[in-house]
């Protein structure tokens, strides 16, 4: 066993801390475990921890023997120092030292406050109460993926994960794990925001997410638009069945209503259906902020139509518009629907635009950003297209969007999103 003594530490109560690399057998991948050793002086006995890494004997002795080691060399270097200087403090706080109440120290008491998977759960339960689906959706995929790279890269099993663990290296090297099975880095940002969201929660000494750390990626913003050719050929072309007209429908009601995505168009109740708009408050917003933007969205002709033609028959003022959800639904089973909802419209409404000559994958989103981009050439300001869209941030709106022009007045511009000559 090759044992690195400049990285011996003694406590006062005799319990040797070493770094040490277990070379007495390979593992599947070819290299060593490095290992933090304890020695009991009381019984002479040993216990060994996993630090996460492998290697060979060269990289071990580049990473912990050099006087000059390499940029990721040194950060190795500092996370297992770290990591060996936490075991000492949890060691030398023990009276009457034991193994078992060393581990159960370094485990139990910290489940609450340090692992990172207790404050996911945390969190997704807290989402749970609040009946958002939706986000907890996105927290459950962010813990999944995060396990399945401890499980595949860091040679142990995903069952805990603490604070002080994640650091600028651990999350370069979840990106380029999440790269390589074929993720966009728009991926990695929407699995990163959950944890960098408990981190802000939690408030740890160390911040992986900070200026000089780790930067989640953004990703490109592909703009997803159709022009007012396009936009005229989609809304002239018959569709060729059932299935593709009420796509085409809901596709343009949610164009002609500043937007409005699949989730406002289903939580929509006639009680906000006014005799010439709509009035609503997004429901991605709807509890997280103290000011809500109340839209509004005078209605064209077209979408009175669709509001007839699809309209529930049951009208109470607390009856959904659109008979997709229904009040015997829990969230669960709206969450579901939904999805289901917005799957069968995209899924349609491409194979229409395919017909009429579209190769993109035409989905609702392109009905968003298709009003956001017209708003703007009917002069249309950015602060109109903001508030139109929900957006508390104009930083949101200007990444639909690229120059900024005069506002015009609200009937004005809704009814002239039909005129395509």
């Amino acid at each position: 066993m090759y044992m690195l003594d400049s990285k011996r530490v003694k406590s006062e109560k005799q319990v040797i801390l070493s770094l040490d690399l277990d070379n007495r057998r390979k593992k599947s991948n070819g290299l060593y475990p490095s290992k933090i050793r304890i020695y009991n002086t009381a019984t002479q006995k040993n216990r060994y921890y996993g630090t996460g890494y492998d290697m060979d004997l060269s990289t071990y002795k580049k990473v912990f023997e050099s006087s000059k080691p390499k940029r990721r060399e040194r950060e190795i270097r500092e996370e297992v120092e770290a990591l060996l200087l936490e075991y000492k403090a949890i060691a030398q706080d023990i009276d009457d030292f034991t193994f078992d109440t060393f581990e159960e120290k370094l485990f139990k008491p910290k489940g609450e406050s340090q692992d990172i998977f207790y404050q996911y759960k945390m969190k997704i339960e807290e989402l749970d109460l609040q009946k958002k689906i939706g986000t907890k959706s996105n927290y459950n995929c962010s813990l999944k993926s995060i396990k399945q790279f401890l499980s595949e890269n860091k040679s142990r099993g995903p069952k805990r994960l603490y604070f002080s663990e994640v650091t600028p290296r651990f999350l370069k090297g979840y990106e380029q794990w999440m790269i390589d099975k074929g993720n966009s880095r728009s991926t990695v940002g929407i699995y990163l925001r959950p944890l960098r969201h408990i981190f802000n929660i939690a408030k740890p000494s160390n911040y992986p997410f900070s200026k000089d750390g780790y930067s989640i990626p953004k990703g490109r913003n592909k703009k997803k638009a159709i022009n007012k050719e396009g936009l005229k050929i989609l809304f002239e072309t018959p569709p060729e069945n059932e299935f593709q007209e009420k796509a085409k429908d809901f596709w343009f009601f949610s164009y002609l209503c500043k937007g409005m995505n699949m989730k406002d168009i289903l939580y929509l109740k006639w009680s906000q259906v006014k005799p010439k708009c709509l009035e609503f408050i997004r429901e991605k917003t709807k509890d997280t902020t103290d000011d809500q933007i109340v839209i509004r969205v005078p209605l064209s002709t077209f979408s009175k139509h669709v509001i007839n033609k699809y309209g529930s028959e049951q009208k109470g003022k607390d009856d959904f518009v659109f008979p997709v959800l229904n009040h015997t639904m829990n969230e669960e089973e709206k969450f579901k629907a939904k999805q289901n909802f917005t799957r069968l419209i995209n899924q349609h409404m491409r194979r229409f635009a395919n017909h009429v000559g579209f190769e993109e994958e035409i989905s609702t989103y392109w009905a968003r950003h298709s009003f956001a981009t017209m708003a703007i050439r009917k002069n249309a300001s950015i602060e109109y297209v903001g508030e139109s869209l929900g957006h508390s941030d104009i930083r949101t709106t200007k990444s639909y969007i690229d120059s900024i022009l005069d506002e015009e007045s609200d009937q004005k511009l809704i009814d002239g999103m039909m005129d395509f000559d």
